[in-house]
């Protein structure tokens, strides 16, 4: 498909973004997509939730200093694994930098006691995976522990 030169308003934008679009659709759609700088218009926009796939790849495509500021909204995406796109953050937020993630973590893990979400808490111990962040998280010991206790649960024996 020759690439065009296209401005298409958001709300089409999310349209073809949709995974049941055609595969074309849905690539031209990523390289518009992929010049907006507003990175908060794709953390799961609620009227277009079949785009959130799309989304999650725009989004993982960035560098750690663009999603430094998107981390908790990120984060609020492993509330359930099986929402589109969940599977990509989850592994782009694997391989962020710690200090990009110690304090979105910590406020998040608040937010999942609070509401005594589980899984939730479950989904965001995958993070410790990496080494060098569960060794930043020791600044916030409780939340450390609470992290490696459901790593334990969800993922088994930590391998460090």
């Amino acid at each position: 498909m020759e690439d065009i030169d296209m401005t298409v308003d958001i709300d089409t934008l999310f349209v073809m973004l949709d995974e049941e679009q055609p595969t074309e659709v849905q690539e031209a759609a990523l390289r518009e997509a992929r010049k907006i700088k507003s990175l908060s218009v794709f953390m799961q926009p609620i009227e277009y939730k079949w785009s959130w796939e799309n989304c999650a790849k725009v989004i993982c495509e960035k560098t750690d200093e663009e999603l430094n500021k998107y981390t908790c909204e990120m984060l609020e995406w492993l509330q359930d694994i099986n929402w589109p796109g969940a599977f990509l953050i989850m592994e782009r937020l694997e391989k962020m930098e710690p200090q990009f993630l110690v304090h979105a973590v910590g406020y998040q893990v608040k937010q999942a006691l609070l509401l005594k979400d589980n899984e939730w808490l479950g989904w965001m111990s995958y993070l410790i995976k990496n080494r060098k962040f569960y060794d930043a998280l020791s600044e916030e010991k409780e939340y450390q522990k609470i992290l490696k206790r459901y790593y334990e649960e969800y993922w088994g024996e930590l391998e460090y």
